[in-house]
């Protein structure tokens, strides 16, 4: 059963018309060849959106058309894309487009959906309050978390062996690894707070990573957004 953030498509009175395959992510790989080398030099890049379709029918004792309409504004709203056989699990709707349905039965129609998902599977993750040094286990493919640090002063995190720098804070700054951007959101007033962070955007391994932080700051809170490919 497909869910559309959260509501299951038999709220709309319809259903898929077969079981969806499990998308997987196509990487970007470079293979160049080089005169008197065996083989190829192979540079391997990031993974691209995945196309992927599904086809819907509905079969009820109303009008078909009517109940199309509703069906295509939660399409176009939706943000994420789940199945309720594998819960807890979900994909990041980035553009659909819908086809032109079939209506040849006042009760009976069918439509695809052609959308086009983030490259990868995440996990619905909780955001972890860390005030001592810890440990994360990462059980997929690397991922880029969420994080807010309260400071009042200059400290560090340390994520492995990755350092970032947060200078001159009072207060918190909010640090999103994946929009590669430090900011405060405070009564509904976002500032800009780019300059006060040194260091690269943190990226958590697959497996175990050592959490900590020192100098002003006094607590974290972690969302480590878990990840599949």
């Amino acid at each position: 059963m497909v869910i559309l953030d959260t509501t299951k498509i038999k709220e709309l009175n319809l259903s898929l018309s077969e079981r969806p395959a499990i998308p997987t992510p196509e990487q970007d790989v470079e293979q160049k060849e080089i005169r008197g080398r065996h083989g190829s030099l192979t540079k391997k890049y990031g993974f691209k959106d995945i196309p992927y379709s599904l086809t819907f029918d509905f079969l009820e004792d109303t009008s078909f058309k009517p109940a199309f309409r509703k069906a295509k504004i939660k399409f176009f709203n939706a943000k994420k894309l789940s199945f309720e056989d594998d819960p807890g699990i979900y994909y990041k709707i980035k553009s659909l487009t819908i086809e032109d349905a079939e209506n040849e039965v006042l009760e009976y129609g069918q439509f695809t959906v052609n959308f086009v998902l983030d490259p990868f599977a995440y996990e619905e993750t909780n955001i972890m309050t860390v005030t001592a040094q810890t440990t994360l286990n990462n059980p997929g493919y690397e991922s880029e978390p969420y994080i807010k640090a309260y400071v009042a002063g200059t400290g560090k995190i340390y994520i492995g062996d990755q350092i970032v720098t947060i200078k001159d804070i009072n207060g918190f700054i909010e640090i999103d690894c994946t929009m590669m951007n430090a900011y405060r959101i405070e009564n509904g007033f976002i500032t800009n707070l780019n300059n006060h962070m040194i260091g690269d955007f943190f990226v958590i391994p697959e497996g175990k990573s050592t959490v900590k932080f020192d100098g002003n700051i006094t607590k974290l809170e972690i969302d480590p957004r878990w990840r599949w490919i």
